[in-house]
């Protein structure tokens, strides 16, 4: 008997060792929810493909032949196979794995993605996490090249290749040394910067065109200090009584908060938008799905806490109120 090369479907593969247990193939086949016509003539054909017969049958019951013995196994370790294959699958589908790249200013990073990676993992614990931290734009450049999947950014200057969806919005505000007497006051205009050294972030940065945009509505004419490229540095600097500047509220969770301290500033309110970056013409995986939402729950939470939250002093050495709790507007 000439054998066909072709392979064994799924369904083919389960009849053999099924047929095998039940010893009958009436049993088989009420077994694997067909009829037994259609069963026995698909065990006729894997004979036939196979070039061998598989059972010997009596009017009791069938029983495999040697080359019977030798396809069951290998019947069932296809089907294995194939289960471990669609389980898979469905936990992919699920969003239960995968790998979900995010890119982030650093300072959304410390304010949102700890509280997200820890419910997210809870639920998703196999989805593998890469986290990139950089600037507005680098952020947006790894988004549009497809290195990261989602951003955690402020918006793209054009929207053509990258949807946004915003989160919250997150203020402006004066960062002193907390013994600096600048802090005796509750909130300040931005022409306090007028008389006071300003430190300020480097051109590639959109803090520095918000900064450069607050000083303009104001007509004040400020040279920034040392153009530096993370507001940790400038954090640093303050600390070290070089001057003063302008930084948004979520940047003081990476600060050395121990001697500084933040103050509203008003006339003109400057905020900027924080928000999930992704592309426009590339649907995210399962994983990325739950990933982004779980990060809108989180941002919910946090502007929850922001709003109810009472604001904290607490005295340094000199009696002059220090760091107050940082809250979102």
């Amino acid at each position: 008997m000439a054998s066909d090369a072709r392979p064994l479907n799924t369904a083919s593969n389960s009849f053999i060792p099924e047929a095998d247990r039940t010893a009958r193939f009436r049993d088989a086949a009420a077994a694997l929810g067909v009829s037994q016509p259609a069963l026995s003539r698909t065990i006729q054909l894997i004979e036939a493909r196979v070039g061998a017969r598989l059972f010997d049958r009596d009017t009791r019951k069938v029983s495999l032949t040697p080359a019977g013995e030798k396809l069951r196994p290998l019947a069932e370790q296809l089907l294995k196979h194939y289960d471990s294959a669609f389980s898979d699958l469905d936990a992919f589908i699920n969003g239960q794995q995968g790998h979900v790249r995010i890119a982030s200013l650093p300072s959304a990073a410390a304010a949102l993605l700890s509280s997200t990676i820890t419910a997210y993992q809870k639920h998703c614990p196999e989805v593998r996490l890469d986290i990139f931290e950089d600037l507005t734009h680098p952020v947006h450049r790894l988004v549009q090249s497809g290195e990261a999947d989602i951003g955690l950014a402020t918006p793209p200057q054009s929207s053509g290749d990258l949807n946004y969806k915003h989160l919250l919005d997150d203020e402006l505000v004066l960062v002193c040394r907390n013994d600096d007497p600048l802090a005796r006051k509750d909130e300040y205009d931005w022409s306090v910067f007028a008389h006071h050294p300003f430190i300020g972030m480097s051109h590639e940065s959109a803090l520095r065109s918000m900064v450069d945009n607050a000083f303009l509505q104001v007509g004040l004419t400020v040279k920034p200090l040392f153009n530096c490229r993370q507001p940790t540095t400038i954090g640093n600097l303050i600390g070290a009584s070089l001057g003063v500047s302008a930084l948004p509220r979520l940047t003081l969770a990476q600060l050395d908060s121990s001697n500084l301290t933040s103050r509203p500033l008003k006339d003109p309110l400057i905020t900027r938008s924080i928000g999930i970056v992704t592309r426009a013409t590339r649907s995210l995986s399962p994983a990325a799905v739950r990933f982004q939402r779980e990060l809108e729950n989180q941002a919910r939470i946090l502007l929850r806490a922001s709003k109810t939250r009472p604001p904290t002093r607490r005295a340094n050495a000199t009696g002059v109120d220090a760091a107050r709790t940082p809250s979102i507007k």
